[in-house]
């Protein structure tokens, strides 16, 4: 890769003092509920089914007595998402987490569903103001993906960004119009590039998720062949069977510049 090398993190030692335990403080026991999602963005599911049942996780800190909150749930995908707890979770006493289970119906190939979930304000006002640790909302992401087919090996080459060429695993996506493929791996395991190639041999790259850099984080991409944000990275041939994808690299820090490179498809 130019001009980019991969470091090892070092990670600093803690030194362990000794307390005393004859100066040891009184045990804390809340008195607030301190109702909370477990966390505000789950990681996203993903399903090749048109349902799917989907668990969130609830915790609280005050345990001595039975208690029931309650919640709302929205979400801009109309008709998939159905909540069977009537928007209220119960904790029996001495539990100090339960899970409440929606469901997720009618989804459809390629689409990326979220519900979004909302403590009450009466809940919300239960909460601990000292450690201001509650998740009031959760977002809950749900996506049905295509079945894909392995097409086999390509081979891509990248003179300037990677400085190198490498034969690549290439799968496309059952019934999507534009044709839609990913490269499995791409630049790094774990972060597989999606493409598409329309009727008039367009190539298209949205915007996502490419490698992870040690000190700058997630490295994104996206076509850039028009040097804009519409996703545009270059032509198709299919006589030679090569794509051109010109695509800027960037990080919430700032771009790396755009470069070309070239895909030679199976």
């Amino acid at each position: 890769m130019k001009k980019y090398i991969f470091g090892l993190a070092l990670m600093a030692g803690f030194v362990l003092t000794s307390c005393d335990t004859d100066n040891e403080g009184a045990i804390y026991n809340p008195s607030w509920q301190n109702i909370s999602f477990e966390m505000a963005k789950p990681a996203q599911l993903l399903t090749q089914e048109s349902s799917l049942t989907v668990p969130v996780r609830l915790i609280r800190s005050n345990t001595t007595e039975a208690y029931t909150a309650h919640y709302t749930m929205s979400s801009e995908a109309e008709g998939i998402f159905t909540d069977g707890n009537g928007g209220q979770v119960s904790f029996d006493k001495g539990q100090s987490e339960a899970v409440v289970t929606l469901t997720a119906n009618n989804m459809e190939k390629g689409n990326l569903y979220q519900a979004v979930l909302q403590l009450s304000d009466a809940d919300v006002a239960l909460a601990d103001t000292t450690t201001k640790s509650a998740v009031k909302v959760t977002t809950i992401s749900v996506m049905c993906d295509y079945n894909w087919t392995a097409l086999g090996k390509g081979f891509y080459s990248s003179p300037e960004w990677w400085e190198d060429e490498y034969n690549v695993d290439i799968l496309q996506a059952e019934g999507a119009s534009p044709k839609l493929y990913k490269i499995l791996g791409l630049f790094q395991k774990g972060y597989d590039i999606k493409f598409t190639i329309n009727d008039n041999n367009e190539v298209y790259v949205p915007q996502q998720a490419s490698w992870v850099h040690n000190s700058y984080g997630t490295v994104y991409l996206w076509g850039y062949a028009n040097e804009d944000s519409s996703s545009f990275a270059g032509m198709y041939d299919p006589n030679t069977k090569q794509a051109s994808l010109t695509m800027v690299h960037f990080v919430d820090a700032g771009s790396f510049g755009a470069y070309t490179d070239t895909l030679t498809m199976p």
